[in-house]
């Protein structure tokens, strides 16, 4: 009889043999025992978890003698004709061969023909996603209404190729890849069962190799068993499968975190002359670093299990080195596993990532997140720590007996319009003596500025930022004598109103560049200026809104404070408020009446000599009212606006709300 390979002659019989895929056995045994049988099935995974062999079992369970079954007897002649593939009942499709828009009509034809022997004709399509579009089209309306004899089973790896409109009509069931602990196990069952002599160390290495897989996990061990003498153990799988020896990657490990470059060199250069691929000694390294991780975690994990024969040897290892350094170690392998993989020159990047790994690293520093070969040197966090309390918080350094003083920024005298910015050094040294130079009417220098031994360093300082307030001009001959600086809280006549709430909006718009706040407070009528306020009126809630928002009224106090040289604080108002009427009424009471800036009485101009020298005719006309308003701006009245400016605007005011709207005249 001709020799049968393991992983056919092992291939589950029963829904209890499949490993690791419990989830989805006794789901369908508990539908068969229920009579809830679906019409289509779709079965995806990883390759080698079971799906072929789950569903061979399925059609067994529903065409057994003794059924429809959850416990196939795999005896009867029905059950043998499927075990064997002579069953007319159980039709596999390989899609990848029989992918044609003709092989589906051709399966549409056959599928009215009532089952030979059994009670249901089973369709098992293997590998569907590699059906073309019209194929899946035309699968579409029987998939979705089969005859009551037949049932679909849809296999494939690839389960995102598949069209939605497939999806959504079958019932679908993720199979999971295989632990190592269950593919062991399995093996070691298999060599009992086949009397194959089969360490521990070498079925944990398998099954880690198999990625998974079952059927790769048996293929591999056929092939130990064809080559071993005797025995399988550690050291012929990993001749077979081309690996690493374990005293190898224990010697490889210590000259990494010993930092020991030329061993490191030598050890590879013995590998590639062993005949094996460079990337293999990325990869075996790294998975010999994670049993180190895992051993410093946890040292009786079971992952642990095929380093049974050299585990005192694990344990002096992993408590040699700190678990940072090993994180460090295996981040950089990782980058370098990455590069290898694409590289045209692999060895160079295996070379490099080794040695970059065998760097010289503090243990107690820390892994910094710019890169995984980039480490923090030790002291550095704590010396941040320092800096934050002592320049930002003003509190005391740790391990000092006294608070430290408050680092503050050294104003110098700005060249050709650059800004200076602060010191480097104390900000890198914060635990330098460091004190500001006292403030003398001649600008020290730059290097009588700082400590001495940064007098020969690059210095860059931050000059103080502050506004120049400039004094309030000089009243005209002509004009009523301005307020004292020392009279915020007088009361300001009502005829210098207009003139100071002009100047305040010419600083607005000129010195500070607040083109938006000068807009909105131009508008007001000034009620009452003393005590240390400036009362405005508006003529619409918006506007009072605006002008009482703190990001508007400062700019607007300073501009005050220019104009009146003492500290006022605008509020706005309503018009027609009971407010309004207060204001009003202490200008009444102090002999002042408040008017509205358009009525206000103009200010004489000074006479031009050239003016005084000649008066023409049209200079004796009468002049047009000054508007409040700037010459480019006048507002739009509601009576000038058309039905079309109407309908424009009208989505505009529904958004903005209540606001004034302006009619800019461009020369």
């Amino acid at each position: 009889m001709a020799y049968i390979a393991l992983y056919r002659k092992w291939r589950p019989k029963s829904f209890e043999d499949v490993v690791g895929q419990s989830h989805i056995t006794e789901t369908l045994q508990k539908a068969i025992d229920t009579d809830k049988v679906a019409h289509a099935y779709l079965f995806s995974g990883p390759r080698g978890t079971g799906k072929t062999s789950t569903a061979k079992i399925f059609a067994r369970a529903m065409n057994c003698v003794h059924g429809p079954t959850s416990h196939p007897c795999n005896e009867c002649e029905i059950c043998r004709h499927i075990l064997s593939g002579e069953s007319m009942d159980v039709v596999e499709i390989d899609a990848a061969s029989n992918r044609s828009i003709e092989d589906i009509r051709t399966l549409r034809e056959t599928i009215k023909f009532m089952p030979a022997e059994g009670h249901k004709k089973i369709y098992i399509i293997d590998e569907v996603h590699m059906l073309t579009t019209e194929a899946f089209n035309a699968l579409l309306k029987t998939l979705e209404e089969p005859p009551s004899h037949v049932i679909f089973i849809l296999a494939t790896t690839e389960p995102e190729r598949i069209p939605m409109t497939i999806l959504s009509r079958c019932q679908r069931y993720e199979f999971r890849r295989i632990t190592s602990a269950d593919i062991a196990a399995r093996l070691m069952y298999v060599a009992e069962q086949e009397h194959i002599g089969l360490t521990k160390g070498a079925a944990h290495i398998l099954a880690v190799q198999a990625d998974g897989g079952m059927r790769d996990a048996l293929s591999m061990l056929d092939q130990c068993v064809g080559n071993a003498d005797g025995q399988i153990d550690e050291s012929l799988v990993r001749d077979l499968l081309g690996l690493i020896g374990r005293d190898w990657l224990f010697s490889l490990s210590d000259a990494v975190f010993q930092g020991r470059g030329s061993v490191v060199i030598k050890a590879v250069d013995d590998v590639i002359r062993m005949g094996k691929e460079p990337q293999i000694i990325l990869t075996e390294l790294v998975e010999h670093l994670r049993a180190i991780m895992l051993y410093q975690a946890d040292p009786h994990t079971d992952t642990l299990a095929a380093y049974a024969d050299s585990l005192p040897q694990l344990a002096k290892q992993a408590g040699s080195v700190a678990a940072e350094q090993v994180f460090a170690v295996l981040n950089v392998l990782q980058q370098a596993m990455l590069t290898a993989k694409n590289s045209p020159a692999p060895r160079v990047a295996v070379e490099m990532g080794l040695l970059m790994a065998s760097r010289p690293m503090p243990a107690a520093g820390a892994v910094s997140p710019v890169g995984p070969s980039a480490v923090i040197p030790d002291g550095i966090l704590d010396r941040l720590l320092k800096l934050e309390q002592a320049v930002f918080h003003g509190g005391a350094i740790p391990g000092k007996g006294e608070p430290a003083k408050k680092k503050e920024y050294i104003p110098l005298p700005e060249e050709d319009g650059m800004p200076g910015v602060m010191d480097e050094e104390s900000v890198l040294f914060p635990d330098d003596e460091y004190t500001a130079p006292p403030q003398e009417p001649a600008a020290p220098s730059i290097q009588e500025s700082l400590p001495p031994k940064l007098a020969d360093r690059d210095v860059v300082i931050e000059p103080e930022r502050r506004q120049e307030r400039p004094q309030p001009p000089a009243p005209a001959a002509a004009q009523p004598a301005a307020p004292s600086p020392s009279g915020a809280s007088s009361v300001v006549p009502s005829a210098e109103y207009q003139r100071i709430w002009q100047q305040v909006c010419d600083i607005l718009g000129k010195k500070l560049k607040k083109p938006g706040v000068q807009s909105c407070v131009r508008t007001g009528r000034v009620l009452y200026i003393g005590g240390g306020e400036a009362a405005v009126a508006y003529k619409t809630p918006f506007l009072v809104k605006r002008a009482n928002r703190e990001d508007y009224f400062r700019f607007v106090d300073e501009a005050l404070e220019m104009v009146l040289g003492g500290s006022y604080h605008m509020k706005g108002f309503l018009e027609g408020s009971p407010d309004v009427a207060e204001y009003e009424k202490k200008n009444a009471e102090s002999g002042i009446t408040s008017r509205p800036a358009e009525e206000q009485p103009r200010p004489k101009e000074e006479a031009q000599p050239e003016a005084a020298a000649s008066v023409s005719d049209e200079a004796s006309r009468p002049q047009p009212p000054v508007s409040a308003e700037p010459p480019s701006l006048r507002p739009v009245l509601p009576e000038e606006m058309t039905a079309a400016d109407r309908a424009l605007l009208e989505p505009l005011l529904k958004t903005v709300g209540d606001c004034n709207i302006y009619i800019e005249d461009k020369p």
